[in-house]
């Protein structure tokens, strides 16, 4: 396989508050040479070209509010094939995700260091195919997920 391409990230923060993230790659990737005839000149399975992603959050930094961040973000994942043999195409998808983190030691002093995060990914609940190995080998990507976390650090 030949495999060419290119990745850049930025990152910004646009204020002591506001920080941005973006993501692209472009991947052009080819199997020159296989023991299966009909993949030779194809882009292997599930390799889309195109895949993108942004994230921004602010943080509160006085009033209220003080200690929490609250973050979105949005992931693309371009058009792939679904086999090896350029039989069928697996479709683009986009999703969207949430963050809400607090920093508990604007509740207690004590609690320095300790933060709790909410996170949901794929808020949409967006069903899309993820990956294929061939026709009948075709896995679904993760629905919604909520996840709750809470971290120490010192």
């Amino acid at each position: 396989m030949r495999s060419k391409g290119i990745e850049a990230e930025a990152h910004a923060q646009l204020t002591p508050s506001i920080n941005l993230i973006a993501a692209y790659s472009y991947t052009d990737a080819v199997t020159k040479e296989s023991a299966i005839s009909g993949q030779v000149g194809h882009t292997p399975a599930s390799i889309p070209r195109h895949a993108a992603s942004a994230w921004g959050s602010y943080r509160f930094r006085h009033g209220a509010l003080q200690g929490l961040t609250l973050g979105s973000g949005v992931r693309y994942t371009g058009t792939s094939w679904g086999d090896s043999e350029g039989g069928f195409k697996i479709p683009h998808y986009t999703l969207y995700d949430l963050m809400a983190k607090y920093e508990l030691e604007q509740a207690s002093p004590a609690l320095r260091g300790a933060t709790l995060q909410l996170n949901v990914n794929n808020v949409a609940d967006k069903h899309y195919v993820a990956s294929c190995g061939n026709t009948s080998a075709c896995f679904y990507g993760s629905g919604r997920s909520v996840i709750a976390s809470l971290a120490y650090s010192w």
